[in-house]
């Protein structure tokens, strides 16, 4: 009787734990639906989202590149000033640098070269910077901000040499800039070799150590034709308001 009755105990509990199986297994798929639901609504939450974003980021950037396109004087000091590290941005401040270094440098050198060539604190202590020295200072900023882009960097480093070079036309210091120009155009030329300024660096290079007292003998001439030491002289002796 008493084994009659375990058994019978046993088939109960064994009929209850089915019964629970049974009742969990058809709940679980209303639970994995909502959750799937939930699950879905946050993906296309998250899409939308991240497709807005990107759309606006994108009319931005695109409005940017038309103020640099316009080239309108305010717009291409809004983008130099408040969107620096933008592509955009980067794009105006090489213009403002490129106008620093051949608008106001290396096209004023026959009319003012001592305003173009000098540096600052030569004539006396309060003496502002040249042209070039304001247009090198710009570059360097950029070479900084601009430090491995393989478009941006160059453009940078081949208006340093050049700046460099140029000052080569003064007799003070000659060999030491020329020496200088050579060793940035060599960086540049093996930093960037496949860019358009690393292979104009690569044989400027060239063309400084073949023919190296030709081009010394050319900032001579041009150092005569303009003269350069007097009128750095006639600077010196003027009275300093």
């Amino acid at each position: 009787m008493k084994a009659e009755h375990r058994k019978e105990l046993q088939t109960n509990i064994l009929a209850d734990r089915m019964g629970r199986l049974v009742q969990r297994m058809k709940e679980r798929p209303k639970k994995r639906v909502l959750l799937y639901v939930v699950l879905g609504g946050v993906v296309v939450l998250g899409l939308f989202i991240f497709f807005r974003v990107r759309s606006k980021a994108a009319e931005e950037q695109s409005d940017r590149w038309s103020w640099l396109d316009d080239g309108f004087r305010a717009e291409m000091e809004q983008l130099r000033l408040e969107y620096p590290e933008t592509n955009p941005g980067k794009a105006a401040r090489f213009q403002y640098a490129w106008l620093a270094l051949w608008d106001v440098g290396l096209k004023e050198l026959a009319a003012n070269p001592v305003d173009v060539l000098k540096v600052s604190g030569e004539m006396d202590d309060k003496d502002k910077a040249g042209n070039l020295e304001v247009a090198q200072n710009i570059f360097l900023r950029l070479r900084k901000d601009c430090e491995g882009d393989p478009i941006w960097e160059p453009e940078a480093l081949y208006a340093l040499a050049v700046i460099e070079e140029t000052r080569a036309i003064r007799r003070k210091d000659r060999d030491k800039h020329l020496k200088e120009a050579l060793r940035q155009y060599k960086e540049l030329a093996e930093k960037h070799k496949d860019s358009t300024r690393g292979k104009l660096a690569r044989q400027r290079a060239e063309a400084l150590e073949k023919r190296g007292q030709e081009i010394r003998d050319f900032y001579e001439e041009l150092n005569t034709r303009l003269d350069i030491e007097k009128r750095f002289a006639d600077a010196k002796k003027k009275p300093r308001p």
